[in-house]
Order: structure tokens, then sequence, then C-alpha cells
């Protein structure tokens, strides 16, 4: 990949409007632009043929005239975009998509604008693959600043302009940008509402990394040059990009990944700016790995996402076992072990990271993922909720839904869909433990006032998103149904025995449409179980005392001392994570590795994972 010197543009805070332009928001109807892209799902070879062939079968372009009409249309609005919005739009996407999933080689990306924006039309057939990244780049920008257009340019154009170019991508040699295509569409989606979307392009960019073997280590080219060292970079990123994506898509929803962990030999990518890549690799011996950055660089919080969405695949591979209930919905040791890693996780996030930057970079971010990683540890049931299952989700569900109305009052991030579907479970699983926990097997986290806050923060989050996706009406009104009849406390004179008819039929009119949406079991079952069967309720307390809280949420927290600076404060200057070295932990087998755990410190609830308490 070449790599031409490039200029550094400003910084964008981003907080604000372009001055002289006008700002709105949008419709959320968009059923009309899943025919652009189900073609290529279904089929993605298909685009290797012929161009026309492929606009025409494969994946409909929306512009309807001539290949070489297509190309002006997708040139002419990048070339006439005043440069305060194309300075709005390019920063609105690296602060906001390239820092989660830095797939782009950020230098070879604004080439590739330059190279497009400027393009001479003779040579528009030939640089077509770079004006599909250019129009995705900037439609998906719109929708992370949560604004259909700016002035005249809006995002439905800028992403139908982009996939009528798609072909021109798919017909390059490079299979690297083949996948690229596919995490930006993804990237797009996920700013969409459509559930049926996000699931099938994930779990199809997974496919085309496995087709092109970029999960393995061996497949990899020689290190023989310093561009080639870059291109393995892109590479793996492309890989680990992937896998960010389909591990969030797949927690959220409850399904099998697109890929086992046990079958990845790829090493994660190297801490390293993108401005600094070329001259690391240049020194780097042929055969020595790129070595990480001693140092906080905007790739290290995509680097912790990865270690927490490792952790989450980890989980999954427990939960969705045919056997998780006989033989692992009691067990400790798995658990123990998941623990042990968030805990690294929470200490590399403490020593290296910018407790200054704000919105997906920000600690606090980093802190949500953490809460919601917690919530999955446990699945409350009738069965188990009165035991650690239901105090540790009380607790668990309670941080999650604070923890992001706080994200959200920041206004630094774009609240994707994914993140109202989240919000959403986490509210319906703090339901569910008040409606399936008797009294008198409420621990005293049931008591927090953070209860009440975070259900408050979880019909605000709902409501504030339904208004930008009409779509999620449904998830709102089935919140506010269940929230107003599941008192959090008990009359002893007249303990709640039943909702009401009419809540359960407005709920269930409603439920098609959630099963939908939501797709996620477990969080389906609450639900059908709130409205289908009495609360479950004692009959006789006399026997029962209050038991003992899973410690952690109201205990105080005393956190180490951290020096907060950009230079990692442990000893160790490499930026290796835990997951890239270890051996897959056999949940069925005794592990040596267990022996020094402290069992009963690790299964306590480990508290709020709060940076501001580490000023």
């Amino acid at each position: 990949m070449a790599q031409k010197p490039v200029a550094q543009r400003r910084p964008s805070a981003l907080s604000g409007s372009s001055p002289g332009y006008a700002l709105a928001s949008g419709n959320d109807d968009e059923s009309d632009l899943n025919h652009l892209i189900f073609g290529l799902i279904s089929s993605p070879s298909a685009h290797r043929s012929t161009q026309n062939t492929s606009v025409t079968h494969a994946s409909p372009a929306p512009y309807q005239g001539t290949t070489e009409e297509a190309y002006y249309a997708a040139h002419t609005p990048i070339a006439n975009l005043p440069y305060d919005l194309e300075e709005l739009l390019i920063e609105a996407y690296r602060e906001r998509a390239q820092a989660q999933y830095p797939f782009f080689h950020w230098d070879t990306f604004l080439m590739w604008h330059s190279e497009w924006k400027n393009c001479h039309s003779s040579d528009l057939m030939g640089r077509a693959w770079q004006g599909f990244f250019i129009n995705l780049v900037y439609s998906t920008s719109l929708l992370l600043l949560r604004r259909a257009h700016v002035a005249t340019y809006d995002a439905r154009s800028f992403y139908s302009n982009g996939i009528s170019l798609l072909p021109s991508v798919l017909q390059q040699p490079d299979r690297v940008l083949h996948v690229q295509a596919y995490l930006l569409l993804s990237l797009h989606a996920l700013h969409q509402s459509s559930t049926e979307r996000i699931i099938s392009l994930a779990s199809t960019t997974v496919r085309q990394c496995v087709q092109q073997q970029l999960h393995l280590s061996e497949t990899e080219p020689e290190s023989l040059d310093p561009n080639t060292r870059i291109a393995i970079q892109v590479r793996r990123r492309s890989f680990w990009c992937a896998y960010m994506l389909d591990r969030l898509v797949t927690t959220t929803f409850d399904l099998p990944p697109s890929i086992s962990d046990t079958m990845i030999t790829v090493r994660p990518f190297s801490n390293i700016e993108d401005r600094d890549l070329l001259q690391v690799a240049a020194v780097t011996p042929p055969d020595s790995e790129l070595p990480d950055s001693p140092r906080y660089t905007s790739i290290s919080p995509a680097l912790h996402i990865l270690q927490c969405r490792r952790i989450q695949s980890e989980i999954s591979a427990v939960t969705l076992r045919w056997d998780y209930s006989p033989n692992f919905e009691n067990s400790p040791e798995w658990r123990i072990r998941i623990m042990s890693e968030l805990e690294q996780y929470k200490s590399r996030v403490q020593k290296f990271s910018d407790p200054q930057s704000k919105g997906y970079t920000s600690q606090r971010w980093l802190a949500m993922i953490y809460h919601y990683t917690l919530l999955h540890l446990y699945r409350p049931t009738k069965s188990n909720v009165v035991g650690p299952a239901g105090d540790w989700s009380v607790q668990a569900s309670s941080q999650a839904c604070l923890m992001f109305r706080r994200t959200q009052i920041d206004r630094q991030i774009a609240q994707p869909w994914i993140a109202l579907l989240v919000q959403f479970q986490s509210g319906i699983t703090l339901l569910y433990c008040f409606w399936a926990t008797p009294p008198e097997h409420r621990t005293e986290n049931y008591d927090s006032l953070d209860v009440s806050d975070a259900l408050r923060a979880c019909s605000n989050i709902l409501a504030i998103m339904a208004d930008r996706w009409p779509k999620a009406d449904c998830l709102r009104d089935v919140f506010e149904l269940l929230a107003r009849e599941i008192p959090l406390v008990d009359r002893p004179n007249k303990p709640p025995v039943r909702l009401s008819d009419k809540t359960v039929a407005a709920i269930r009119t409603h439920l098609p449409q959630v099963r939908s949406l939501v797709v996620h079991r477990s969080v389906l079952r609450m639900i059908e179980e709130m409205i289908s069967e009495d609360f479950p309720r004692s009959v006789d307390i006399a026997q029962f005392s209050r038991p003992p809280s899973v410690a952690g949420l109201l205990a105080p927290i005393v956190e180490p001392t951290v020096q907060h600076n950009v230079q990692m404060s442990s000893g160790s200057a490499n930026f290796q994570l835990p997951f890239s070295v270890q051996q897959p932990f056999d949940y069925g087998n005794g592990n040596t590795d267990m022996e020094n755990l402290d069992v009963d410190g690790l299964l306590s609830f480990p508290g709020v994972f709060d940076y501001e308490s580490w000023m």
C-alpha cells in the first residue's frame, strides 16, 4: 500500500454546527435501503464479474443511468463540498468511528479522499473504488452526527452514490479492500434501525475475513519491507475490527459467533499511531513484530474494546452451550476466570487511557462496556433469581443504564441502534428481577437508590431514542407498561398478583415487532413470563431471613492511586493483550490457573467502574 505524505487536519470537537449551513434531522423510513446490500450478502463473489452485470443483478444501484453517469453522480458532490463541511464530516468519522474501528490507515484514507476529490473525469472509472469509500464515510459521518443532511448534502444520497460504486471495489485485486468495504457498510448499518441488516452484515464481514484467511497468522505475507509491514497491520486491523463488530452483534442479540475463538491465530494489531507506522516499520528488523508504543495512542481505545469483546466472547462460549443450565449456570469456576480477565481490562483502562478524552475514547464509555459485560455473567430466571444471579443482575443492569445516561448527557456519542437495544435489555432485566424476587429474598442492593435512578434513566434513554427512531416506539411503550405495574416495594397488605389484563393486552400487541427488533432469547423470555404468569411470591415468609448482598456496589470502593498520564505506569512498555498468548480455557476440566485465585473476592460484584474517582 503506497504511502504519501498528507497534511494533518486540524482537530474538531464536533460539538456544534458548521456556521452558515442548515443542519436538520431526517426520518426513519429506510425500507428501500435493504435491497441495495442483501444481494451482496447472499453472493459477494458475484460482483467480480463485469461491472454492469454486478450493478444490475447482485446489488441494484439506486442511480438509474449509465455507469459513466453514476461515476459523475458520485463524484460531483464530493468535489463541490465546501471545505468546512468536508472538515466536519472527515473529523466526525475519525473521532467517532475510526477511534473504535481503525480498519483504515488514516493517512492512506486521506490520500484516497484527495485523489477522488481532485480526480479528472477521464480517471473516474479507475478511481471509482475510492469514491465508494469517500461517499460511505460521508454518509456514516452524517449519521454519527445525528443529522440526515448538511445543507443540500444528505446521508441517503451519499450512501446511494457509494453503493453504486461498490462493484468497483470488489473488482480490485486487494482482498483487504473488499473486507474494508464490508466493514464500512456494517458501521453504517449500526446507525440505522434495521436489526436484520446489522446481523447480516456483521456476519458476512467475518465470513469474508475467513474466506480471505485473515484470521490466520500463517497466511500473512512475509514482512520484507516497510510497506508490507504496514499492509500486515491494516490486514490485522481489518480482521479484528470485523471480530469486534461480530462480537458486539452476537452478544447483543444472543447469537453464536461467526467464527470460534479457537480458530483464530492472528495477532492483535499494534498500538502505534498511523503517522508513526512507516517510521517504525522502517527500523524494525524483518523477523520482528512492530513494537507497541509505550504511550497512549489513538489506537489504544480500540485495543481496550477488543479485549472486552474477547471477554464477552468467552462468556457467550459458555452461556450458549446446550448444557449450560445443568452444568454451568451454578458453576463459579468459569465466572472466576472471566472476573480475573475483567479486572485486567479495568486495570489497563485505568493506567493506559486519556482521562480528558470524550465520547468513544473516554474512560466512561469503556466503563459502560465493562458494566454491560458484567450483566452477561448471569441470566436471571425464576429459579436462580433469589440467589447471586438476581443480586448481581440488579447491580450490573443499574450501572449499565446509569453509565449510558451519563454518556448520553455528554452528547459525545452517536447513540447507535444497538445501544438502544442494550438499554432496553438492561431495563427489562432490572424489572424482571423485581418481578421474580419476593421481598423476603431481596438483598440490600434491591433497596439502592441507584435502582430507581436507573429505571428513570432507562425510561429517558428509550424516550429520547424513540424520537430519533419511530420504530423504537414499541420498546419504549413495553418498558413503560412494565415499569408502571411492577412495584419496587410490595405493599404488605396487598402484594402484587399479576399484571393487569389491559397492560398484558397492550404489550402483546407490541410483541411481534419487539421480537423482530430485540431477538435476544433470554430478554424475550423475561417479557413473556412477566405478562403470562403470576408474580412469584412465597406463601409463608416467616422462615426466611434477608439474604446477604453480593458485595461491591454499596460498599466503599477503595481504588489504588493511579498516576494519570499518557505514559504507561507499569514496568512493561508492551501493549500485549492477555488473550493473544493465553490458551483457550477448558471449562470442563480443572485448571491450574484457578488455584491462586481468591474465589470469594472475585465473585463479589466489583463495584462501580467510576473514572471520576481516579482523578
